[in-house]
């Protein structure tokens, strides 16, 4: 058995690599065939990490994280290929070569003399790319660098260096002494702590990576060499998802009509030129032209282009004077899949993806707290329509082979339209409470929506390519929400879970979607659908109640049914492995000169994603509005924000420039001292936990998010200081860790300035006992728990519905033995439809010799009169709210105070749906929409009913559900307290029958103890509870014999045995009873 987990993303992905000079990396980002890695993202990559949406360097080994600086051996990278170098290269780097280059340079960094790393390296390395937002500083000040007269200079006239330590140095070296231990940069592996005794670092070929996926600081991309990518195809923009290619050519025919007189050429102006240039080319290629730069020379210019061939067609106009070397024309191929075919390729963790989800199952498998082996199945990460069906074969089979993973491999356009398109400018901000007011939303929307259902059916595909009888299926979030259902369809049977790692908004906020319907359907396809907290879990429900009318409870949904688990874990870091990342040298290192650095002043550390939820803005009005109204503080804090992401938004960008400018501006000497900080990129993970460590303040200001790990890390780091946490109560940790924390909301700022006041004036001994109840919700919600617990409701939740679909045919003879052997027969018959005479007979013969009673939803006259001609029979009505046993009527139902209170809402729902009406009984209210004519809107008005009722009436007692397209408004669980009282009654002495019979209704024989109880009708909401009941009663030894009995068609239910129909129960059990 597996355990088959799907992301979006797979932990691992193919790098490609040449050695590569700076003009022919120029050449090649030109060339319009690659996306060249510019050196400022990979050092970008190999720092950033998230605890939600990234890896965390969270783990020991690092053996598959990286191309060490060892690697320049031509089997790990190499020029440009055969027709752009001089020799061919084809071998593909392993685990294994990695694992001992690894160690290679391990050994040759500690046997060398390194550099001391003085405090500009410091200020270098912690403040790199940092926003100094003040103004210009004075050329004469002491320890500062004058500003070079052709800086570039942003708007707000912060100076864009690449270091701000001529801002920082301020007597740096009085400040900072010298360490010569060796921990410059350029020599700090990512996790230098000896782990040769951890079980856990020799795992570079398990089954899954507790090392890879954590490694997001030096992940993949440590190496000289130029990594390139291939480009992907761009989505078309068009509004509509049906693209008329006539239409479009047409479009495209009247442009360059319109344009001056000019030919677009393949590679050459003319066939003389292309005589010369080949000429020349044959010279660079003795074996011959490659394929590309062949037909390229064949091919007439002058011929019309098909429209979907002229689209992968890269036309080439030389400028001015033509090329001035071969090298652009070398790299000017017309298809770079002569480019990806002979550049060598290795498999490195992917730094895409989420990290809390890979690190807590990595973790999980390699401490067997996961006893099956894990496979992964997703997508590779970049592009895959320019590399060669070969290539990418081999790709897919090392992948499979070594890393345990298979590769979903799509086309780029369907991958961009799903996740760029939809995911990330549909989905993911309105499951975040932002609503797309683009006017063409809509029809985007409907575009991206293809693209997202064929994504999600390709991985669908693959997973139920790659099930095995007992494996389990565990999808991961909002990437894959349509897949659950898309393999339930294919596998009835699979033990299929989904967990949500980002949060699920409101009913209101999620019926904007389009395809809301088919969204949710989707989810609950799975055994088990998994959220961060309560909340996102009890608006899953709702939303389901009203929009697709499930009928739900607390921890349950019911739809078509199926019955689905709705659980909240909360996604965790793990404690121990952190812990012992702290106990690093180079971590203590870097705490002394922090602490140095900032000597007397109190530390306010932030670590965000910049981006509109994240709340930076509001951040930066509290922390400006406590400056102003505490300013003996200006001069002795600081706040450092850390940035993981590039701006997404210019105004956004510009707002909260504006604002640290001007809280930059309240120092009283801007050189020596300054309030605001911002990191432009992610600092290296020993900088993180020294800073975290280091801190007097943690701060998230999130206007809403799912679990905001950082916050679990900044914990774990300050042991020592037990600093304060102010936590936005919008984010999904603030339900985990509201104890010991300082909820803020992040909307209001005074309150928030308040609380930073309040946090940082705190007295030692009430940190102390804050961070001790944060601590222990860390490690109470940590990864392991995630997992294992998530994995138990995914197990618990398939083991239910198993039983539950699990009905066998009724045995005549166990039927007719069990009967004999027992005394004192109890039968319910649950009968919706008005009883003919062959049923009346029965009920007869059958009750003159045991107790019968008939379950019914309708009213007691109704019920009376309908079945006033048995006379041996007892009755049930209204689901149980009224009893009749010996010709006298019980009361089980409690409250009916409400229905006055439900008959209003009602009406107004009666207003919107002309032809819907309501019956009202003694202790429920039908509400009927069979007349109704415009059939489109009763979903919509049910749904709106349901979810009305049922959060206003929930902690009393009142449910609202559809059954059979009727809506019912009762008091929950009566028909359950019927039977209770049934036997409660029967069995106790003191309410024996004096009489053998009744002339107006009875049980028809003097009741003892019941030794034998059958329960029979259709599954509906109301008898399935009684049949759970019975199978309770005789597991726990208080029944001798229980049939649950169940006809028609269910897809599942708690009954044990079926019949075809109630005539053919009727005459198996009068034929028993003769």
């Amino acid at each position: 058995m597996t355990l088959i987990v799907a992301s979006l993303f797979l932990p691992y992905a193919p790098q490609f690599e040449v050695n590569a000079t700076k003009d022919e990396a120029a050449d090649l980002a030109e060339s319009n065939l690659v996306k060249v890695l510019p050196e400022n993202d990979i050092k970008l990559r190999k720092k950033r990490t998230s605890s939600v949406h990234s890896n965390i360097p969270f783990s020991a080994n690092h053996s598959t994280t990286s191309l060490t600086d060892s690697q320049t051996s031509n089997d790990l990278k190499s020029p440009l290929p055969p027709q752009l170098g001089s020799e061919t290269v084809t071998a593909v780097g392993t685990a294994n070569s990695e694992e001992n280059d690894y160690n290679k340079r391990n050994n040759s960094n500690n046997n060398n003399n390194p550099e001391t790393m003085t405090s500009d390296q410091f200020l270098e390395n912690l403040t790199a790319n940092a926003t100094a937002a003040a103004p210009p500083l004075n050329p004469g000040t002491a320890g500062t660098s004058v500003m070079n007269a052709d800086s570039t200079v942003n708007p707000l006239g912060a100076p864009n260096r690449d270091s701000d330590e001529d801002f920082f140095a301020n007597d740096a070296d009085s400040i900072i002494d010298s360490i010569d231990d060796g921990s410059s940069m350029s020599n700090l592996t990512p996790f230098p702590t000896d782990n040769t005794g951890d079980p856990i670092t020799n795992l570079t070929n398990k089954p899954v990576v507790y090392s890879a996926v954590g490694s997001s600081h030096s992940a993949g991309t440590n190496s000289t060499g130029t990594i390139i990518t291939p480009k992907s195809r761009s989505v078309p923009d068009y509004d509509s998802a049906v693209v008329d290619v006539s239409k479009i050519k047409e479009k495209h025919e009247e442009m360059y009509n319109t344009l001056p007189s000019m030919k677009r050429t393949s590679f050459s102006n003319s066939q003389a030129n292309k005589k010369s240039e080949v000429g020349d080319l044959l010279n660079h290629f003795p074996t011959g032209l490659p394929k590309a730069i062949d037909e390229c020379s064949q091919t007439d210019s002058d011929e019309d282009s098909d429209l979907e061939a002229d689209a992968n067609e890269l036309y080439v106009v030389p400028k001015f004077g033509g090329y001035s070397s071969l090298s652009r024309a070398k790299i000017n191929l017309r298809h770079s899949h002569e480019l990806f075919s002979q550049i060598p390729w290795k498999i490195v963790p992917s730094q895409k993806g989420n990290g809390a989800m890979k690190n807590a199952i990595s973790i999980a498998s390699a401490e067997k707290t996961i006893h099956d082996p894990v496979m992964w199945v997703g997508t590779v990460g970049i592009p895959t329509d320019e590399i060669p069906t070969d290539i990418s074969k081999r790709i897919t089979d090392e992948l499979q082979q070594k890393y345990n993973s298979t590769a979903v491999i799509t086309d780029d356009i369907t991958f961009k339209g799903a996740y760029k398109n939809f995911c990330k400018q549909i989905l993911w901000p309105t499951l975040h409470y932002i609503i797309p007011d683009n006017p063409n939303s809509k029809a985007f929307e409907d575009h991206s929506w293809n693209y997202y259902q064929n994504l999600n059916q390709q991985f669908a595909d693959k997973i139920v390519e790659t099930y095995k009888e007992g494996d389990t299926i565990w999808v991961q979030d909002y990437h894959l929400m349509l897949v659950p259902a898309m393999i339930r369809k294919k596998l009835p049977k699979a033990k299929i879970g989904f967990f949500l790692h980002v949060s699920f908004p409101s009913s209101e906020v999620f019926r904007v979607f389009a395809h809301r319907e088919e969204i949710l359907e989707g989810i609950i396809g799975a055994n088990s659908v998994g959220f961060q907290n309560k909340e996102y879990a009890r608006h899953f429900l709702q939303t389901a109640n009203r929009l697709i009318m499930a009928d739900v409870s607390p921890e349950e949904l019911k739809y078509n049914g199926n019955i689905v688990s709705v659980t909240h874990i909360p996604v965790g870091i793990d404690f121990f492995t952190m812990n012992n990342e702290l106990e690093n040298e180079n971590v203590r290192k870097w705490r002394q000169m922090i602490r140095r650095r900032w000597n007397g002043k109190k530390l306010i550390v932030c670590r965000d994603q910049f981006d509109a939820i994240r709340g930076i803005d509001r951040k930066m009005l509290a922390y400006e509005r406590f400056l102003n109204e505490n300013p003996e503080y200006i001069d002795k804090i600081v706040l450092i924000q850390i940035c993981l992401s590039k701006y997404e938004s210019v105004e956004l960008e510009r707002q909260v420039m504006v604002i640290v400018d001007r809280i930059n501006s309240l120092s009283s000497n801007i050189s020596a001292s300054q309030p605001v900080v911002i990191l432009h990129q992610e600092i290296d993970y020993p900088q993180y936990l020294a800073l975290s460590a280091e801190a007097d303040l943690f701060l998230i200001s999130s206007l809403r998010e799912g679990m905001n790990l950082t916050c679990h890390e900044f914990a774990v780091c300050s042991e020592d200081k037990n600093a304060p946490l102010l936590l936005s109560e919008f984010t999904g940790s603030a339900s985990v860790l509201k104890e010991g924390s300082i909820l803020i909301n992040p909307w209001d700022t005074n309150q928030m300035a308040i609380s930073i006041k309040r946090a940082l004036d705190m007295t030692y001994d009430e940190k102390r006992r804050n961070w001790k109840k944060v601590m222990k919700s860390v490690i109470n919600n940590d990864s392991d728990n995630w997992v294992s617990a998530s994995l138990g409701c995914i197990n618990s939740a398939w083991d239910f519905n198993e039983e539950r679909s699990t009905v066998f045919n009724l045995s005549e003879s166990a039927l007719f033995a069990d009967y004999k052997r027992t005394r004192n027969h109890l039968f319910i018959f649950k009968i919706s439809d008005p009883p003919n005479s062959r049923t009346l007979a029965m009920l007869t013969e059958l009750g003159s010799k045991n107790t019968v009673f008939v379950l019914s939803h309708l009213s007691k006259a109704t019920v009376e009169s309908l079945y006033s001609r048995v006379l041996n029979i007892g009755l049930i009505v209204e689901n149980g709210a009224y009893v009749r046993i010996d010709g006298v009527w019980h009361n089980i139902v409690q409250h009916i105070d409400w229905i006055k209170e439900v008959v209003k809402i009602l009406d107004d729902k009666i207003e919107r749906l002309p032809g819907s009406y309501y019956k009202i009984a003694d202790s429920m209210v039908r509400f009927h929409t069979e007349n109704v004519e415009d059939t489109d809107r009763i979903a919509g008005v049910i749904g709106e009913a349901i979810t009305h009722i049922n959060t206003l009436y929930d902690k009393k007692g009142i449910h609202a559900h559809v059954y059979k397209n009727i809506v019912f408004v009762q008091e929950i669980g009566l028909s359950v307290k019927a039977l209770r009282f049934i036997f409660k009654y029967y069995n106790n002495s003191s309410n024996v029958t004096k009489s053998p019979m009744k002339t107006n209704g009875g049980t028809g024989r003097n009741p003892g103890e019941i030794e034998f109880a059958c329960i029979t009708g259709s599954s509906s909401p109301i008898i399935e509870p009684l049949f759970k009941q019975i199978n309770d009663k005789v597991s726990s030894g208080t029944l001798r014999v229980g049939y649950s009995i169940v006809y028609g068609d269910p897809t599942s239910t708690y009954a044990k045995e079926h019949v075809n129909g109630l005539n053919e129960l009727f005459t198996l059990i009068n034929a028993i009873s003769e």
